[in-house]
């Protein structure tokens, strides 16, 4: 019987370590996008490791690539943290959001068949649905799920990964808006953007996009005041 080579088991235990992280990773960033872990509390890789059943490794790489992608801060005494988000933050990306998916709702026009129109039509009635049951979640969940298929559908591995790097202050933002807008007002402001990627002209659907985030940048919640303003 041949005998299995010892670098062979290493390369093994190397992909077995890489897809723990993974999925460590994913879970971790869907607990603090639903704010199962709230900002500022501390990831403590021993408890999580504990809690998944697996050694404090592929904790920590996937904590690292959180703190690469911005959901989570560590001090020089490597306590982890997820990151705050403040006001002013969250109004300063809306700009550089609009000019990503801008650039993605301009491709993904070019790109989108009838299929992946009616999967953005289906997920306007998603958030309809869950608004009329009064399931705020559901609708965030619909709403980023509505931008992110047409950041894939761009079909631009950088420009997708730019996003990513931003999903957590955009969770913020739009969770803090719509405790204080309309839960009707959601499917309703994404109407327009299907109706100018189904035109098949790039030129509207960037526009349109374009001006459905960047309105946003300027929404105030009560108490605050925008980040122009303050300045």
């Amino acid at each position: 019987m041949k005998q299995a080579r010892p670098e062979n088991d290493q390369r093994s235990r190397v992909i077995g370590r890489r897809v723990l992280r993974e999925e460590i990773r994913e879970i971790l960033m869907d607990d603090i996008l639903r704010g199962r872990i709230k900002p500022g509390e501390r990831i403590v890789e021993t408890r999580v490791a504990r809690e998944f059943g697996v050694s404090q490794a592929p904790v920590r790489e996937a904590v690292r690539d959180l703190e690469l992608l911005g959901f989570v801060v560590t001090s020089a005494f490597r306590s982890s943290q997820v990151r705050e988000i403040s006001q002013e933050e969250r109004a300063e990306i809306y700009p550089i959001r609009a000019a990503l998916e801008g650039l993605a709702a301009r491709a993904a026009c070019m790109r989108l068949d009838e299929s992946g129109l009616r999967h953005l039509e289906g997920l306007i009635q998603t958030m309809r649905e869950a608004a009329a049951r009064e399931d705020k979640q559901a609708q965030i969940d619909a709403d980023i799920a509505f931008h992110m298929f047409i950041v894939e559908a761009s079909g631009n591995r950088l420009l997708k990964q730019f996003w990513e790097s931003m999903r957590l202050p955009m969770s913020t933002f739009v969770t803090v808006t719509f405790s204080h807008w309309p839960l009707t007002s959601l499917a309703d402001r994404h109407v327009p953007l299907l109706d100018a990627l189904r035109s098949g002209n790039p030129v509207e659907a960037e526009a349109a996009m374009r001006s459905h985030l960047e309105e946003l940048a300027d929404y105030t919640f009560p108490g605050e005041t925008t980040a122009a303003a303050a300045r």
